[in-house]
């Protein structure tokens, strides 16, 4: 269970880093716009990021969580 957890939590992470990656793409040419259109696009990626950032935060706790289990784990067998 701890293992498919892992593999979880590191798949969860990767996603939310691809994700900050375009958000910030997204920023980065929003702010070079200029406009009403630019100011939308800007909010909206700024928003995206933020979200991408908790949920990376999340999915590494998940792959804390899975850690600390495997290690109980291990050390009962031991």
């Amino acid at each position: 269970m701890s293992l498919s957890a892992l593999g979880a939590g590191f798949a969860g992470m990767q996603n939310y880093q691809r994700a900050m990656d375009m958000s910030a793409a997204r920023v980065a040419s929003a702010s070079q716009l200029g406009g009403t259109t630019a100011t939308d696009d800007l909010a909206s990626s700024m928003v995206g990021t933020l979200a991408a950032k908790d949920g990376f935060q999340i999915a590494a706790k998940v792959v804390k969580a899975a850690d600390e289990m495997l290690g109980t784990l291990i050390d009962t067998h031991a």
